[in-house]
């Protein structure tokens, strides 16, 4: 078996393992206890589960995501009894910047800032809360975007003063009646890109690069159940000793989306 055998076979698995694992889907994950007639936030993280959540509820507590531009992403409801922990699985969406809880009399009782969640840089326009620094791929030198980059290009950007961006200077007029003549700019001679390597060489670094990405995979994919185990089993715990029985316990996790799997291993690490 050659060299290339090999790589092919690394990267056939390396793809496989990336579309086992495509079909997740994203939820920001909504921490919450409904208790005594009011409702605290705990905590909002992203997760991806394997299939998609059902929404069956048509009333109850209006949870929706809201984008940058204060148009409404995604609503859903949600039924919660009191003196419970719930989770809230709402689907992600990368313009997000904001998650908003209503109760049945429509008055907002919650509103966290998602924005940190947001991945909007790369969709080729330069949004209001992006800027040069940010993402230099939608927003453009030179533009006005609440950053000054100085940056030495031949256009003043207008968030900028003349002392921070050379750009901006104005030529003050000479004594003399000559005007003043600006030296035109020399090229820069192309840098000779060095000689590719032999394609040997190649090979053993895509190799590397293979394993070192399946490696990455696995870890993360541990990581992530480690993580859920551990969730689970205080969740379970901590409902066991407030009087819920197992069944009760399972049935509310089916629900949110855990498969058996997952809380079959979290009961057996208590």
């Amino acid at each position: 078996m050659n060299n290339k055998t090999v790589i092919c076979i690394i990267c056939i698995i390396l793809m496989l393992l990336l579309v086992s694992n495509a079909n997740a889907e994203k939820y920001f994950v909504l921490d919450v206890n409904h208790m005594l007639g009011s409702v605290t936030f705990n905590s909002v993280n992203l997760r991806e589960i394997d299939r998609a959540v059902k929404y069956t509820d048509k009333s109850g507590f209006l949870v929706k995501t809201v984008s940058f531009n204060n148009l409404d992403i995604e609503k859903i409801y949600y039924n919660m009894s009191e003196n419970k922990n719930y989770l809230v699985y709402i689907p992600y969406n990368e313009n997000a910047v904001r998650i908003e809880m209503y109760n049945q009399k429509n008055s907002k009782i919650m509103e966290l800032d998602a924005s940190s969640f947001s991945s909007t840089c790369g969709n080729k326009a330069c949004e209001g809360h992006e800027s040069y620094e940010s993402c230099a791929k939608d927003c453009n030198s030179g533009s006005r975007d609440d950053f000054c980059d100085g940056i030495s290009d031949g256009v003043c950007d207008p968030d900028c003063s003349p002392k921070t961006d050379t750009d901006c200077e104005i030529l003050e007029p000479q004594e003399t009646n000559e005007s003043a003549i600006t030296k035109p700019k020399q090229e820069k001679s192309p840098i000779k890109e060095p000689k590719e390597k032999s394609s040997y060489l190649i090979w053993i670094l895509l190799a590397l690069i293979s394993i070192a990405l399946i490696l990455l995979f696995l870890f993360i994919k541990k990581r992530k159940e480690n993580q859920t185990t551990s969730s689970l089993r205080d969740y379970i715990s901590e409902n066991i000793k407030r009087g819920f029985t197992l069944q009760q316990i399972r049935n509310v996790l089916y629900r949110e989306g855990y498969s058996e799997k997952e809380i079959n291993k979290a009961v057996k690490s208590i």
